[in-house]
């Protein structure tokens, strides 16, 4: 299979519509340009009557090449005589046209909202093509991030259900003597299952039929039937001990693979870059580190051995029944392969059903996680209808999507039954003229031996429920499999290097060179920033919104790694730093202040969880947060709500504050840190910082310009650039620059709110 039919079955397994480029697309695209690689393409999937078509706009190297239906022909030109690209949106459709030199218009394409992310790309391509990054083929743009929420899932999905059970297996290997004590338990409990038949028609012909026809006495039979007895009993009492031994063993190992599993995910889920989770939702990931491992525990309690034991418990039944009367046994065994061919397929049946069920779970679990950190917000807004019908409509998809299962579950299982039963009737029906001895031609068959195979065929039909409940448990296993999995096989974005440098301390000299970002690797955010920042200067980053003003603290705090170009923090490259080291001398105070549920001198005390009280209390005095906390009732040991939803804005921002600075940080970024303030506490927050920064590299941004007149320089960002430069009465100087554009459009705000 190729790359582009792979990826093609991805797309139509997770969204219904292929999106690939094809094969004879991909010729005729070279043919043309005599380009083979493919920089990036997207489907026209609209014609100009807005009914359904597929015309495909593929970017090469140096070229734009359209290929259109048959019989019309392609449409090539260079990508470097594109003078203008203008993206419309509409409500039923979209259209992306290019024009040449002269006003020339070179293409129109119309397409869904489905394909927009795809065209969009183009356009930022062609408008900008230094924002291509070296080798950016088709498959490196997929997997970095511009169909990334199509291909969630793909590294789960390319493993097998044999496969995931193999690995999950793997996690059993710390348990060894617990999990070869559950082996060995059930591999005796198999054979001793097979004795009491046995010795039950044995004692029917050697004991019983010979005193019932006289040819031995009842007082010689005793010791003999005596000791069968016993030996059943003892068959009996051994067999439940191996029982207890094997559920005991299997139940405790099943919760420490579960225990282990559910820490190995979480420990992941820290490692792991941001960009991961703007593609998860919450619920979704809490549904798979607690639902999903839960169910991966029955698999391994109680799945993994009864399988053995029941494959066993058939190889082992099948050579007793064709022992005892070879007729009779293949009666038995020989529906045996078509039947377990069907519980197989089965089986496959309820994978797709149960993948879909446990999909629906996730988005059930998402509406939580979305709308009970959000309550204050939906009742504000008396959204509560609301919230309950969107709660109600994912509800009733997971019911539907259980009860389909359900209904094939008990559709099936009374014709398996009933297929069984058939088997049972038909051992029945060759057996009785044997055992009347009304068929001449037929070998006699004594009653012990028919008690026993009667037993014996009765135990044969356990094993089969018991596969055909594993099926269940199976397809429970692997659709949950696949959920964790997936989070661990994801990995970060941000790695660090193999022999990562130690800054002892961080002086804060920080160095953008040349540096370009996209998010999704191919629309720049931030294109070709040049700056340095000297140790204790204070950096006032403006502009509009979007501008891309967090997105430089982000790639300063290497939550994200540039596209292009280089950021070195005293001299060294920040992706060659030891990253927690790094990270333990940057203190961040976000827009959003985040506090966790406990008291405050834990959430102050987070980032230095041995910081003592009179650390504790000098970092809150000088975020002017102490008189607040001692006038709560129990001061510092004060409990805070979840996310602090029992603080003021203004008093969570200064927690948030203290918070950063009782790690004595050596490169400080504020972003929007007094947006949550009133005026008085700005300016006490304002006079806290002043001290602060000394000694200290800053970053701060704020919409309030009057809040960063004591910065030693100001950078005005603006579509991704740095346009202007200097401090605030140096920029203010350039009554044409953004920046006095911005002063004057705040101060007119302002005079307005006066007024």
């Amino acid at each position: 299979m190729t790359p582009n039919s792979q990826r093609a079955k991805r797309l139509e397994h997770y969204t219904g519509h292929a999106v690939a480029l094809p094969e004879s697309i991909t010729r005729v695209v070279t043919q043309e340009t005599d380009e083979s690689t493919q920089v990036l393409y997207g489907l026209s999937d609209l014609d100009p009557s807005l009914h359904a078509a597929e015309t495909w706009c593929v970017l090469t190297p140096r070229y734009c090449c359209i290929v259109p239906p048959a019989p019309a022909s392609p449409t090539t030109f260079r990508r470097d005589t594109v003078q203008k690209v203008a993206l419309t949106v509409g409500l039923s459709g979209n259209e992306l046209r290019m024009w040449g030199e002269h006003t020339e218009l070179l293409a129109t394409l119309r397409f869904s909202h489905r394909q927009r992310p795809a065209m969009e790309s183009i356009k930022y391509l062609l408008e900008e093509p230094e924002a291509e990054a070296p080798g950016a083929t088709p498959d490196a743009l997929f997997q970095r991030g511009l169909w990334r929420p199509i291909e969630e899932a793909q590294a789960a999905v390319s493993e097998n259900g044999t496969g995931l059970l193999l690995r999950l297996l793997g996690y059993m290997a710390p348990y060894k003597k617990r999990f070869t004590a559950g082996i060995l338990s059930g591999l005796l409990l198999a054979l001793l299952q097979l004795v009491p038949p046995y010795l039950t028609g044995y004692l029917i012909d050697s004991v019983l039929r010979p005193v019932e026809s006289g040819t031995q006495l009842a007082i010689d039979a005793r010791p003999t039937a005596l000791w069968l007895v016993l030996l059943l009993g003892i068959t009996y009492a051994g067999t439940q001990f191996v029982a207890w031994v094997r559920m005991r063993s299997m139940a405790l190992l099943g919760e420490f693979v579960a225990r282990d599993l559910r820490k190995e995910a979480y420990d992941h889920l820290q490692r792991l870059s941001l960009s991961f989770y703007s593609t998860k939702q919450t619920g979704s990931l809490i549904s798979r580190v607690s639902s999903d491992t839960d169910r991966l525990w029955e698999f391994v309690a109680w799945g993994l051995v009864d399988f053995l034991v029941s494959m066993l418990t058939l190889i082992g039944l099948t050579g007793v029944l064709l022992y005892l009367d070879w007729r009779l046994g293949l009666i038995m065994t020989l529906p045996m392969p078509v039947v377990l061919t069907i519980l197989y397929l089965y089986g496959r049946r309820m994978h797709q059903l149960f993948g879909n069920a446990w999909r629906r779970w996730g988005k059930l679990t998402a509406v939580l996680a979305d709308s009970i950190p959000g309550i204050r917000v939906v009742k504000a807004f008396n959204q509560e209808h609301r919230e309950q019908d969107r709660f109600g409509t994912s509800n009733t998809e997971v019911c539907t999507s259980f009860n389909q299962i359900h209904r094939t579950w008990t559709s099936f299982w009374p014709f398996l039954w009933f297929s069984i039963q058939s088997m049972t009737l038909a051992v029945w029906f060759f057996a009785m003229p044997r055992l009347l001895g009304y068929s001449p031609t037929a070998t006699p068959l004594t009653v012990g031996v028919f008690v026993s195979f009667t037993l014996y065929m009765g135990m044969y039909l356990h094993p089969i429920e018991i596969l055909g409940r594993l099926t269940f448990i199976l397809n429970r296993a692997t659709s949950s499999a696949h959920r964790v999995f997936e989070i661990l096989d994801s990995e970060p974005d941000i790695v660090e290097a193999d022999t990562p440098t130690r800054l002892e301390p961080v002086d804060g000299h920080v160095r953008f060179d040349k540096v370009s970002f996209a998010y999704d690797g191919v629309r720049s955010i931030l294109k070709n920033i040049s700056f340095e920042v000297q140790p204790g200067e204070m950096i006032g980053l403006v502009g509009p919104s979007g501008a891309g003003k967090s997105t430089i603290t982000n790639l300063i705090a290497r939550f994200y790694d540039p596209t292009h170009g280089q950021i070195t923090i005293d001299g060294v490259d920040v992706r060659d730093l030891a990253l927690g080291h790094y990270r333990r001398q940057l203190g961040i105070v976000l827009q959003d202040p985040h506090l966790f549920h406990g008291s405050i001198l834990d959430n102050i005390r987070y980032g230095m969880p041995e910081a003592d009280l009179k650390a504790v209390i000098e970092a809150a005095r000088v975020a002017n947060a102490h008189d607040f906390i001692c006038q709560l009732p129990l001061g510092y040991d004060t409990t805070v709500g979840e996310r602090g939803h029992t603080l003021s804005g203004g008093e969570r921002q200064r927690i948030s504050i203290a918070r950063a600075l009782l790690c004595n940080p050596r490169v400080l970024i504020l972003d929007e840190a007094t947006s949550s303030v009133d005026t008085e506490t700005e300016h006490k927050i304002q006079e806290a910082l002043d001290k602060l920064v000394e000694g200290r590299t800053v970053f701060a941004i704020a919409h309030r310009l009057s809040t960063l007149r004591r910065a030693n320089r100001l950078f005005v960002v603006d579509e991704g650039r740095i346009v202007e430069e200097g401090t605030h009465a140096e920029l203010l100087a350039n009554d044409d620059g953004v920046y006095s554009r911005l002063v004057r459009m705040q101060q007119e705000l302002h005079e307005m709110y006066i007024a």
